[in-house]
């Protein structure tokens, strides 16, 4: 894999981070989304990767490891993202997962404030994705193998996973303008590409490649929507304002074809 050096230093800081951190509970530690797809991007993109571990997390220590995630991101430029789940809510998989403690860039502010209760048991819908990409692509930083560890999810579960995300991404667009040009919403173009090739020819993407399958599989009217979102997923503020118009007629398209399939 061509990971930049910088990325690399973050890997094993990440590795030595939470190896230390979790000890003899650790089960391993596995990258995936862009990085593991071949796409990462690191002006824009997340480092995602999963955590699994023997047992359930005490408040006391999901209190220390949210004071040791808080370090480590001070001490990088990029963003990550990942979450922490036992070996046995992989055995016995259930929809939406619950998780012991999560991370991304967006919840940093409520780490530092303290407003996140990491007494409630979560669940969340978008692990079933997660899984199905590390079973694909992912891989190991330390641990067992990916194979023998992570199950088999049922379609439906991830075809649901994706599909929130779509829901998402649709509220989004729709809040936009409705004439003149903005900024284009690359994340929600491509994953609507993504959700429709999965339901279309089964197939488990990145949002480049969903990007890529929708310049061959949707309506040419529409490519200068998706090759702009592409373009901004590559480079990051590399893309042209487009049609706020011609946006919406392109997501409205993408979701009547979702909602129509499943």
């Amino acid at each position: 894999m061509n990971i930049p050096d910088h990325t690399q230093n973050i890997l094993d800081k990440i590795n030595h981070s939470y190896s230390d951190f979790f000890g003899k509970d650790l089960v391993g530690i596995y990258v995936h989304g862009s990085l593991a797809m071949g796409c990462f991007n690191p002006q824009s993109s997340d480092i995602d990767f999963l955590i699994v571990v023997k047992r359930s997390l005490t408040l006391s220590e999901k209190q220390l490891l949210t004071k040791s995630t808080l370090r480590l991101v001070a001490d990088t430029s990029e963003k990550l993202e990942f979450s922490v789940v036992t070996a046995d809510q992989l055995e016995n998989f259930t929809y939406p997962t619950p998780f012991e403690f999560h991370y991304s860039d967006s919840w940093k502010q409520k780490y530092i404030d303290q407003t996140i209760d990491l007494e409630i048991t979560k669940c969340d819908p978008d692990l079933a994705a997660h899984f199905v990409i590390t079973k694909k692509c992912g891989f190991v930083l330390t641990g067992r193998p990916i194979q023998e560890l992570f199950p088999e999810i049922p379609h439906k579960y991830y075809l649901d996973s994706i599909k929130k995300d779509a829901d998402w991404s649709y509220d989004n667009v729709l809040k936009g303008p409705n004439e003149g040009t903005c900024k284009i919403p690359h994340y929600a173009v491509l994953n609507f590409c993504r959700v429709l090739a999965f339901m279309r020819e089964s197939l488990i993407t990145s949002k480049r490649e969903g990007g890529e399958w929708g310049l061959l599989n949707l309506p040419a009217h529409y490519h200068p929507i998706i090759q702009e979102a592409l373009n901004e997923y590559i480079k990051y503020n590399s893309s042209k304002n487009v049609a706020s118009k011609l946006l919406k007629e392109y997501t409205e398209y993408c979701m009547k074809r979702i909602s129509k399939d499943i």
